[in-house]
Parts: C-alpha cells; structure tokens; sequence
C-alpha cells in the first residue's frame, strides 16, 4: 500500500516513514496534523463610536427635534389662538412644551441606544444632559426660577431616555462579534477545491413595494388639500388658516410628508434604499403629471412648489413646470427610500425565523 509524505509531495510503499526527509508517511484519507493558517484580520467594516460620541450624537439630535417642534408649535399657536403670550403660560402650553422636551430626549436617547446591547447609561446620560439644557434654556428666557416641575423636568427626562435606550438596544440589537477560525480539512477534503470568492449579494427589486410607495405618493400629493380640509372640520375650529397661501403651505407639508412615507414603504426591508426610492419617485412623478392632466388644474400642493420654483401662473403641463415637479417628487422619494432601507434592514428567509431554527433543532 502507498502512503503519503505532505513534505516531499511523493507516495512511497513498503515504508512507514518517508526515505527523502525522514517524516511520517499517511494514507490518503488520513487527516495530516499541520497548523491552521491564521487569516489576516478583516477589515472592520461597521463604525463602532465610543459612549460619548454616541452621547453626543443623541443630545445633539434631540435638540434639533425639539428647536424643528417648537417652530410647528410657535406656527400653530399664532394659527389657532388670539394672544399666544397668553397661551404660553397656561397650562396647555407648559404640556406642550414639556412634551415636545419629552418627545425629542426620547428620540435622541433612543438613536444613542441603537446597536449597544446595555444601552441604559447611555440613555440616562441623553435624557439627563437635554434635560438640564432644557431647564437653563426656560430660566433664561424669562420662566420662574421658582417653578418646581421645571426641576422634576431632568431626572424624569434621565429615566425616561434609559428605558429609551433600553428599547432602542432591543430594536436594533448589535453587531454580533465572530471569531471563525478556519477547520484544519483533510488532505483529500473537497474544501480544499473551495479557493473561489463567493459573489456579492444581489438585491433584487420588490416591484410590489415598489408600486405600494409609488401609490402612497401619487395619493399624497393629489389628496393633500382635502386631508387638510377634512382635518380642518373636524377640528371644530382649532385649526384655522389665515390666507389661502398658508393653506397651500400646508398642503405642501402633508404631500411632502406622503412622498417620504412612500419613499420608506417602497424600500424598507430591501437593502437597496435609493434604487427603489429612484424607480418609486420616477413612477410617481409620472402619475402625478398624468393625475393633474385628467384633472385639468393642479393641487395645491404643487402650485405651492410650482410658485416657490418661479414658475407661479404657468401651465403644470408644460415642460418646465413638469420638471419640477417630477424633480420635486424624485427628490423626496430617494431621501425617504434612503430613509427606509436604513431604519427598516432585510430581514433573514423565513425558515432561519422559525421557532425551531431558532432552538437549533
């Protein structure tokens, strides 16, 4: 029987060890005892910020939700009331105003809690930092010193962002860190014969979510003036306009709003944010162009935009006006495609998300 030498390269029979180099000679099957190469170390591909960047990323994101809610609080307090001054020091206005406190500390904690598996610290830190900011910036713009609930504002604030970190660790958990090292094959193993790269994953384009956003869009833009309509009788007279230029205005909101929540439907969950958000934003571009030539007029939501582009009092057929129009819609929908492939990853085959795959059975 011929054995093998892995030194020389060479079979030899009648022989238990090699008569070149004096090493011990294996059958072919016969696993061969050498040392795993060991890789060199893959690139990291994921930024891993450290806890005060991530404090930093929070509180700073939270200011900016809460300045972009006082502006659309400041707007609908001088829509709807006759002396905001007034408004303010009330106690509807002290809820709204610690509310949208509330509701941008729990973003910003919540974003710096992403991805980190105890996230709680980190949430507390956001929470308490906004909350303490909070409180200079309502004793410096003239609030009483004195107030008590402006103290109980930033531990509540504190513990309030723990737990908001907490869920947003559950949400989206981290990174799991592998270590594989590679198995030591046999000499006649087949994984021997593996030495081509595996080809990167393809995304393939989801037609139907595709069409589902460009739809949500198309409806958006077209049906914005009479949501706000509806919302405007339904409110018993809270909400209110003062011209019909600040209608449009919030015309304009609600569309834009719909585009992006297009953008997000059309690729959440597909990994390929901006082709979807291009393919879905061209679709609806064109439908909205072919809703405005059935109708005959334009909504007012885009002779808001048609105006802001110069291009007030011209026909929403003609070939300048079509462009921006579709630019508009095309824009938005790429920011909310983007938007939607980052929130919303892809998720695993459906049979690795059943309950025995989980359990290893």
């Amino acid at each position: 029987m011929q054995l093998y030498c892995p030194n020389c390269q060479a079979a030899f029979s009648g022989a238990t060890r090699c008569p070149r180099c004096d090493g011990r000679l294996f059958t072919p099957d016969e696993p061969v005892e050498t040392p795993a190469a060991v890789p060199d170390p893959a690139p990291d591909r994921f930024v891993r910020p450290s806890p005060a960047a991530r404090i930093g990323v929070g509180t700073v994101l939270a200011l900016g939700l809460y300045l972009g809610l006082r502006k659309v609080l400041v707007a609908a307090v001088l829509a709807t009331t006759p002396d905001p001054a007034a408004w303010w020091l009330s106690p509807e206005g002290l809820v709204a105003v610690f509310g949208a406190q509330a509701v941008a500390a729990l973003f910003g904690a919540l974003i710096a809690g992403a991805g980190r598996s105890r996230g709680f610290p980190l949430g507390f830190a956001v929470g308490g930092l906004c909350g303490m900011l909070f409180l200079a910036a309502e004793v410096v713009g003239g609030t009483p010193a004195t107030a008590l609930v402006l103290y109980l504002h930033p531990p509540t604030l504190a513990l309030a962002g723990g737990l908001a970190a907490v869920v947003g660790g559950r949400v989206w958990p981290a990174v799991p860190d592998l270590d594989l090292r590679p198995a030591t094959p046999k000499r006649a193993s087949s994984i021997q014969l593996a030495v081509d790269k595996p080809s990167a994953a393809v995304r393939p384009t989801r037609w139907l979510r595709l069409l589902a956003g460009a739809a949500i869009m198309v409806a958006g833009v077209t049906l914005a003036d009479t949501a706000r309509l509806k919302a405007q009788k339904a409110s018993g007279g809270m909400l209110r306009v003062e011209s019909v230029m600040q209608g449009r205005f919030l015309s304009w909101q609600i569309a834009t709003f719909a585009v992006l929540l297009g953008g997000v439907t059309a690729a959440a969950g597909t990994g390929a944010g901006f082709r979807h958000g291009i393919f879905a934003g061209v679709l609806a571009g064109a439908g909205v162009i072919g809703v405005t030539a059935l109708r005959g007029e334009s909504p007012p939501a885009l002779d808001y935009w048609l105006g802001k582009m110069s291009m007030a009092g011209l026909s929403p057929l003609d070939p300048g006006p079509m462009c921006a129009i579709v630019t508009g819609v095309l824009l938005a929908a790429v920011i909310g495609g983007w938007l939607g492939a980052q929130i919303f990853l892809p998720l695993a085959p459906e049979y690795m998300r059943s309950r025995r795959f989980r359990m290893g059975d």
